[in-house]
């Protein structure tokens, strides 16, 4: 049974959420991620922005090195950008050099983003503190909603 206020919640939603991001560097666990922030931005009728970083260090490496780390971020971008189209959601995907947190945190604020949907990669003990968690810093210093998508069993 539906009530009046569970329908203005719903249309609040809505209106809050209009715009959701979706890193993606191509892994399992982003495309799941991807999976679920589509399906948020279809039922609150929201946009996907599909975004990729090709990590700095790659972008100064030889001409055939940067070409291959390009392709990689404009398959994955694409990839989920197909998704998105294959499900009615409106979609825009961008590929930027840089680093991957700061890069994520930059296009929330130009993109007016309203929240962000990312996998994690699972790493947890020495392997967590010698990497580190992209999704740790965005968690960390977004000012808005990240839901994070944790790497199936």
């Amino acid at each position: 049974m539906t009530t009046d206020t569970d329908d203005q919640h719903a249309v609040q939603a809505r209106d809050n959420y209009q715009e959701v991001l979706v890193p993606t560097d191509g892994s399992d666990a982003a495309q799941r991620a991807a999976e679920r922030g589509i399906e948020i931005a279809a039922a609150l009728e929201a946009a996907v922005h599909a975004f990729s970083v090709i990590e700095g260090a790659a972008a100064l490496k030889r001409d055939q090195l940067r070409v291959d780390a390009d392709g990689k971020a404009k398959d994955a971008v694409d990839r989920v950008a197909a998704e998105a189209d294959r499900t009615g959601v409106d979609v825009t995907s961008t590929v930027r050099s840089g680093v991957p947190h700061e890069a994520i945190l930059e296009y929330v604020e130009e993109a007016d983003i309203d929240m962000i949907v990312m996998g994690t990669h699972g790493r947890t003990g020495l392997d967590h503190v010698i990497i580190g968690s992209i999704a740790e810093r965005i968690v960390r210093n977004a000012s808005i909603p990240v839901l994070t998508v944790r790497p199936e069993d």
